[in-house]
């Protein structure tokens, strides 16, 4: 399982994920430091996810149509041109807010094609008996990036300030060259035209139940209660740790993803998933609850790894599904829609947080969204009886193959 090409992979994604985790971690301090405005780490959130809605119908269309590695590579060097634009905005007596906003409208332009991207090209890469370990890996590294990322990004603010955007480079230009490894591959190209396979992806999802049901879960739950867009707050204003203590906390999600992960990837096929799975959405919640009420670093931390690992494991659980009921030929559309949503949910989830902080301040925002977090869990499990009963996830495979 573990070739050449999957392991460029794997470095190149972890690579763009560090720099795209350090960004924000970076980028949210600078921002928040120099103007105290809650408001503008929401609007770092929205520009990263408008390009997500403006390319949606024709992202999986080119994914399904274009060597998924020369996607990846397009796309890196764009967010170069991108984190080279927010270098050179930092470097004035002030922040040049409106330029930084353009760079990340052109950042989140790039991912939106590269995010999908990635989901589709990974079943290319691993047999499908394979596919499910290869998720874990794969959310593991990436997760372990984004460990490091804040980590490293907190030091780095600290001891090189707005410099540390030259370091962003650098790792970015790692993630083209890794990506330059990865073999060429062979696209199951759509045979209908028109506008009707653009919104083939959509259908299928539509027509998947199960499939829609994850998706609109995760939407929801993470759309309303996300809290990253609010840590440089808590950093600077509430817990008062300064930007090593922001690094720390944008880090522990990612720690606590990561040793779910380990646990995923040295395991055997999950059983019982649907119960699995609504139990991590409910612990993520309650983990948001916990996190809005503690006013002790220590207390924050754990909430903050808890939210990251159950968040693990829904990930892991969800695109194993989603890749595994989903025919190669449509995957790239699927992937799309799949990817679109999940990043909304985060990106709009900051723009939320930022928004709503800005009315009725962070802490009471934070416990708001952890509850209602748990109220769409709830609904979820009257809603989806079938994904509630969700055992083996191979079972939707079989299911797929008999229904074709």
């Amino acid at each position: 399982m573990i070739d050449r090409g999957f392991v460029a992979f794997l470095i190149g994604r972890v690579s763009i994920w560090a720099a795209s985790v350090m960004l924000s971690v970076a980028l949210g301090w600078h921002i928040y430091i120099e103007t105290r405005e809650p408001f503008f780490l929401a609007l770092i959130g929205l520009m990263q996810i408008l390009p997500t809605f403006a390319f949606f119908i024709i992202t999986g269309f080119i994914i399904d149509r274009i060597q998924r590695k020369y996607i990846l590579l397009i796309c890196t060097l764009v967010e170069f041109v991108a984190f080279a634009g927010i270098f050179l905005a930092m470097q004035g007596d002030s922040i040049s807010l409106p330029f930084i906003f353009y760079m990340l409208l052109l950042h989140g332009s790039a991912r939106a094609f590269q995010i999908p991207s990635e989901h589709a090209i990974l079943p290319n890469i691993v047999k499908p008996d394979k596919l499910e370990k290869a998720v874990a890996i794969t959310s593991t590294v990436s997760n372990f990036a984004k460990t490091i990322g804040p980590l490293i990004a907190g030091l780095f603010i600290a001891l090189i300030d707005k410099y540390i955007y030259v370091v962003l480079l650098f790792i970015v230009l790692i993630s083209f060259l890794s990506y330059l490894f990865i073999p060429l591959l062979k696209i199951n190209t759509p045979t209908e035209n028109g506008i009707k396979p653009l919104l083939s992806g959509i259908r299928f999802v539509a027509k998947k139940k199960v499939l829609l049901a994850v998706i609109l879960l995760d939407l929801f739950i993470v759309l309303l209660s996300s809290v990253e867009a609010l840590l440089p707050i808590y950093a600077a204003d509430i817990l008062k740790v300064g930007p090593d203590g922001l690094g720390l906390m944008r880090g522990m999600p990612a720690i606590g993803a990561v040793i779910a992960g380990i646990v995923l990837s040295n395991i055997g096929p999950l059983r019982y998933c649907g119960i699995l799975l609504f139990g991590a959405f409910a612990l993520c919640s309650f983990s948001v609850l916990v996190f809005g009420f503690s006013d002790i670093f220590w207390l924050s931390l754990i909430a903050l790894f808890v939210y990251g690992a159950t968040d693990m494991l829904s990930v892991n659980i969800r695109f194993t599904l989603a890749q595994t009921i989903t025919p190669d030929e449509v995957r790239g559309r699927v992937s799309a829609v799949f990817a679109t949503c999940t990043a909304s949910s985060n990106q709009l989830g900051e723009f939320r947080a930022g928004s709503i902080a800005t009315a009725i301040g962070p802490i009471g925002t934070t416990i708001l969204g952890g509850a209602l977090g748990l109220i769409i869990c709830i609904i979820g499990v009257f809603k989806s009886p079938k994904l509630w009963r969700l055992d083996k996830i191979s079972d939707l495979r079989y299911s797929s193959e008999q229904n074709k």
